[in-house]
């Protein structure tokens, strides 16, 4: 008796587990998702200027950068606070060390538990 495996190609495209594939898009919109909170608010421009795709999210803002890192990119400008509690600069680091084990789950239980 053979053996006959599909090409690994095959395989992930079945399981929607290929580059840019669907599961992928389910991991990036979670992780925009659980990152909200993080991401500071005065008016909200930063949290609602947003482009998600299937494995980028970009935040459009002209400030975005500038707050993303704290710091103006000429050097100048820190950011002395942020108003609203629990925000702050590297949010997407911050999600993934609070909530990344929630991400994880979730993209696992969509993919099947698997």
């Amino acid at each position: 008796m053979s053996l006959i495996m599909k090409p690994d190609s095959v395989i992930e495209a079945r399981l929607g587990i290929q580059a840019n594939g669907p599961v992928q898009a389910f991991f990036t919109n979670r992780c925009y998702k659980a990152m909200d909170k993080y991401v500071p608010k005065d008016v909200g421009n930063l949290r609602t200027i947003v482009e998600v795709s299937t494995n980028k999210i970009t935040y459009k803002s002209p400030y975005a950068r500038y707050q993303y890192y704290g710091i103006r990119e000429d050097g100048t400008h820190k950011v002395q606070h942020y108003t609203t509690a629990g925000t702050g600069t590297y949010w997407d680091k911050r999600m993934w060390s609070a909530d990344g084990e929630k991400v994880i789950k979730d993209t696992q239980n969509h993919l099947g538990g698997k």
